[in-house]
């Protein structure tokens, strides 16, 4: 992986690509295995064994698709989205989906509280900020855990399944620019 960043950032040597002047192709510093610990015991959680190795061996935050990868504490995150962090339940607590969900369609409508309630993204991390509102959400606990899921909410476009961590990484770094 890390040689492709570079090949990427050679070839983007102004970061003009989409999102990348925040993270500059860069990535984080890797976790220590007693800070992966920490955090997994922290929440009641084990983290996905892929994303569990991006973060100790590869890098926590930086280089990743749109705006990048947030670091695993959700340090990054405006108030408002890191809420989640703050109920030490949400992440423990199983994600309610195994495939798309959008219930705001013409026949039926929720009003935003409803649409953003907690309960419709426990058991997800956000890892990714594809701007505008919408995020990548990786599924900690739950029958989709380990998938990174869209989350569209902000335009009224639900919350679409995706690959695993390491397919949807790959993706963004193999992806003709």
């Amino acid at each position: 992986m890390r040689p492709r960043l570079a090949e990427l950032a050679a070839a983007d040597p102004e970061c003009t690509a989409f999102g990348v002047s925040r993270h500059r192709y860069q990535l984080g510093p890797a976790l220590s295995e007693s800070e992966v610990a920490a955090f997994e015991q922290s929440y009641g959680i084990t983290l996905p064994a892929e994303y569990r190795e991006f973060v100790r061996r590869v890098g926590n935050g930086g280089a990743g698709p749109c705006y990048g990868l947030y670091q695993l504490d959700g340090a990054e995150l405006v108030e408002q989205n890191r809420e989640d962090w703050l109920r030490p339940e949400h992440f423990a607590t199983p994600f309610p989906h195994t495939e798309f969900w959008n219930p705001n369609s013409p026949e039926l409508t929720m009003t935003d509280d409803e649409y953003f309630d907690p309960k419709w993204d426990t058991g997800s991390i956000i890892i990714d900020h594809y701007g505008c509102g919408h995020f990548y959400r990786l599924i900690v606990t739950g029958p989709a855990r380990g998938q990174v899921w869209f989350d569209g909410r902000a335009s009224d476009e639900g919350l679409t399944p995706g690959p695993d961590f390491t397919t949807w990484y790959l993706d963004w770094l193999n992806k003709d620019r």
